[in-house]
């Protein structure tokens, strides 16, 4: 998978939650379209024909997404820590069933901004909440222009499109992340849905439509301020990295479309290379 240095030059920023904890804008915000659990008659909520449940916050604030039995994605900068509960919800009704799980432990996907968490136990099989796959496309290229749910705070859904993907480069490290702009101009259109991220949607996911089912793309990082615009860690770029962390817990992150053989031997090469460390550390 290759990167481009993004083009676009301009400030961003770590979404760091002030104390009033800004909720995700969404352009034409209608509670009864863009909230997931608005209970009034004229509920039309956008995100109606998928599955959110695996989508999980705390009372902290922070942003939990399931990706593995026990094992969820979050934002370094902004996660739940050790101790703290999670609570997904399996419906788009917060009065229906949902289920709390206590964090136990969690590290950083290498030098990114993307967290990998874990609970004390695995998310009850029977309570359908959803283990989501990452979307692993042949190239780079195939990401632009795909459309986005954006999931921020308050539990609000809106939409953009990808307009870059590429490296960033912050401090002394350089990250792989996607950017989508707030320019009322997308191609394809997402209309009155169009989605800028603030500080309280650190850690919550963007998730692609892949044969009538969510799959991740990205963790919510930072925005851009210049050319308004949100960052999200771009976790196909991460999926190997991660399974060399998860395969010590037992478990492996699931991917659409399923990967080519050349892929499958290069997560074997890094698994190898990630033994041998280990024995070499002993």
């Amino acid at each position: 998978m290759k990167f481009l240095l993004l083009s676009i030059v301009i400030v961003s920023m770590f979404l760091f939650p002030p104390d009033g904890r800004g909720t995700m804008i969404v352009r034409d915000y209608t509670p009864s379209e863009h909230y997931r659990f608005y209970t009034g008659s004229d509920k039309n909520f956008i995100g109606t024909p998928y599955d959110f449940s695996g989508v999980g916050s705390s009372n902290g604030g922070h942003w939990a997404t399931l990706v593995t039995d026990n094992c969820f994605f979050s934002a370094t900068h902004f996660h739940p820590g050790p101790g703290e509960k999670v609570t997904f919800w399996d419906s788009n009704q917060s009065a229906g069933s949902s289920y709390t799980y206590t964090v136990t432990g969690g590290t950083s996907v290498g030098s990114s901004d993307l967290w990998l968490g874990w609970f004390d136990t695995a998310v009850t099989v029977n309570s359908s909440i959803a283990r989501y796959p990452v979307l692993m496309l042949p190239l780079v290229d195939d990401y632009f222009a795909l459309e986005l749910y954006n999931y921020g705070a308050n539990h609000l859904v809106g939409r953009n499109v990808i307009d870059e993907v590429g490296l960033y480069t912050y401090g002394v490290s350089s990250l792989a992340v996607a950017w989508y702009d707030y320019d009322n101009n997308d191609s394809p259109s997402v209309g009155g849905d169009e989605t800028y991220l603030q500080g309280g949607d650190s850690g919550a996911p963007s998730f692609t439509v892949f044969v009538d089912r969510l799959a991740l793309t990205g963790v919510h990082w930072g925005i851009s301020i210049d050319t308004p615009g949100s960052f999200d860690t771009f976790i196909p770029a991460y999926y190997v990295a991660t399974n060399v962390l998860l395969v010590t817990r037992g478990q492996i992150l699931s991917s659409v479309p399923e990967p080519g053989s050349f892929f499958y031997m290069l997560v074997i090469l890094c698994l190898l290379w990630f033994r041998q460390r280990r024995c070499t550390l002993r």
